[in-house]
């Protein structure tokens, strides 16, 4: 086979992977076993005391539609701010590992992005999930973090009626 043919097999074959391998648009995946149910998720707390400390859930949610965005936006973001309801620092060890944006019945279940945030003090824990589903703008959820502390429990803290806005 002359290099030319090659190459060309060779890009007919990626483009066949590309195409085979469906949209890229993110799936709402479902709860998977070991993980709380919806029922737990929507019980969760709206403040929990962990090691002395009461601990609160603030949120900001968006989906970017800038002119570079596609016609129908881009995918949910979801920052979360772990805040320690006293201003002290939080307990040593902490750690969101876990998101869920709950939705008219349906739930994003995901983990936290490693990109670095803009420091917070020290009685703030901040962390980011990109990529979730297209939902809203304009639309009210619940999120849900799971906390622990080491290697500790997993522990549910819930922020009801969450507002999803918009960029433009």
């Amino acid at each position: 086979m002359t290099p030319t043919r090659c190459a060309v097999f060779v890009s007919l074959a990626v483009w066949c992977a590309i195409g085979c391998a469906g949209p890229t648009r993110p799936r709402v995946p479902v709860i998977p076993p070991g993980e709380p149910t919806a029922e737990e998720l929507s019980a969760a707390p709206g403040q929990v005391e962990l090691a002395g400390h009461r601990l609160v859930l603030q949120t900001y949610l968006w989906r970017d539609f800038m002119p570079i965005s596609p016609p129908d936006g881009m995918p949910l973001i979801a920052v979360v701010r772990v805040v320690d309801a006293d201003s002290t620092s939080l307990p040593p060890g902490l750690s969101a590992e876990r998101l869920w944006v709950i939705n008219d019945g349906r739930t994003w279940a995901t983990a936290f992005s490693d990109e670095p945030m803009v420091p917070t003090p020290g009685y703030v824990l901040q962390r980011v999930a990109r990529n979730g589903p297209k939902w809203g703008p304009g639309i009210r959820v619940a999120v849900v973090v799971g906390l622990r502390i080491g290697s500790g429990d997993l522990h549910l803290l819930r922020a009801a009626d969450q507002w999803i806005a918009r960029t433009d």
